[in-house]
């Protein structure tokens, strides 16, 4: 309300001052230029008013100026005011346009300076709102990653207390056999024989539940070259394809790229696959594993190929999970070993079934 005030004030003694420095100006001889000066300086009152008030503020303020104006034109020309110097008796009409024209542009600026300020709030919320929004959708994805976390350890754990329950249950009755004094030599040793098996069963459990929990996550470092790897593992598995009945394919090419994995964890991959492979062709058949540089996206694309049954659809998504298993005698954590360790050297594992013609499981790792 003061400015408001103070603005008021000073049009006043703005306008007060022009009117009355015109009227004491003579309007002839060497005084006229000064005259119309004075004349001039009225229409910044006006300009000002209507800037400060809007339209109606500058049509009153230059009203009141005409109406202070228009008598010295009166008496100027001697009560003939549209005879002589229709200018000047026109200045009247020309400040109203002035005031009007001015106020009105002034109000069409603030409207839409209004209209700037209240887009500008509405978009600080909108953005203030997405900001919380955002926040909201982040903590939420924690969550459910803390949440999927879980249920992946109920998983691992359940999975784990199953495959130990079966192996316990046969160490107990084999204990309380052998406990018996009245037990035969022959039960006895049959049953040792179980202890044993059982033993190496569990053993073979937590080696692989080991393995799976070991199984780097963050890519690790070092290299590995294909060809040595295949070759060992061609070696180490040459008298069980030989039982089997199965014969192994090598499609390499000249110069197989070197792989940025490490060659023990490489060879882990392959084992893995390789044996599971073998174990889907207990009737015998071709066990083939191929390479092809991707040189585009920088991988190499191998594939390991059996001529079994095939992998159903409806199991094809859970493979990878940890302790599912479809035979008998599984643990379910060779692929899971396998998919952990290619996801954490940044690569990828895939499954492709050849409608009956057997399964192939594809991987794909980065280049060295």
């Amino acid at each position: 309300m003061g400015a408001r005030w103070l603005k008021l004030g000073a049009l006043v003694v703005m306008a007060g001052a022009a009117i009355l420095a015109h009227y004491l100006t003579p309007a002839s001889g060497g005084h006229l230029l000064l005259h119309d000066v004075y004349a001039r300086i009225l229409y910044l009152p006006v300009i000002l008013a209507g800037f400060w008030f809007g339209w109606r503020g500058g049509l009153l303020c230059a009203f009141l100026v005409g109406a202070a104006y228009f008598p010295h034109i009166y008496q100027h020309l001697g009560g003939r005011i549209f005879s002589l110097n229709l200018n000047r008796t026109l200045e009247a009409v020309v400040y109203l346009l002035v005031g009007g024209t001015t106020g009105w542009l002034a109000d069409r600026l603030r409207r839409s300076h209004h209209r700037l300020e209240r887009q500008s709030r509405q978009l600080a919320e909108t953005l203030s709102a997405l900001t919380e929004r955002t926040r909201e959708v982040f903590t939420a994805e924690e969550q459910l990653r803390r949440a999927d976390r879980l249920a992946a350890l109920g998983q691992l754990t359940t999975g784990l207390a199953h495959e130990i329950r079966n192996p316990l249950g046969s160490l107990r009755g084999a204990a309380e056999i052998l406990s018996d004094p009245e037990t035969p030599p022959d039960t006895r040793r049959r049953f040792s024989g179980v202890l044993v098996e059982e033993v190496e069963r569990l053993d073979g459990v937590l080696k692989n539940f080991l393995d799976y929990a070991r199984a780097q996550k963050d890519g690790g470092s070092g290299s590995s070259d294909l060809c040595p790897v295949l070759a060992r593992l061609a070696t180490l598995l040459g008298k069980r394809l030989d039982s089997a009945g199965i014969r192994l394919e090598l499609n390499l090419p000249a110069q197989p790229p070197a792989l940025a994995i490490g060659e023990d964890l490489l060879q882990q991959v392959l084992l893995n696959l390789m044996l599971n492979a073998i174990e889907a062709m207990p009737a015998g058949g071709t066990l083939s594993v191929s390479a092809r540089p991707e040189a585009g996206d920088g991988r190499c694309r191998i594939t390991v190929a059996d001529t079994g049954p095939g992998i159903p659809k409806d199991i094809r998504e859970r493979i990878f999970d940890p302790f599912f298993t479809t035979k008998s005698s599984g643990t379910g954590l060779g692929l899971s070993i396998v998919h952990k360790i290619v996801t954490g050297h940044h690569g990828q594992v895939s499954v492709l079934d050849r409608e009956g013609a057997g399964a192939s499981l594809i991987v794909e790792l980065p280049l060295a």
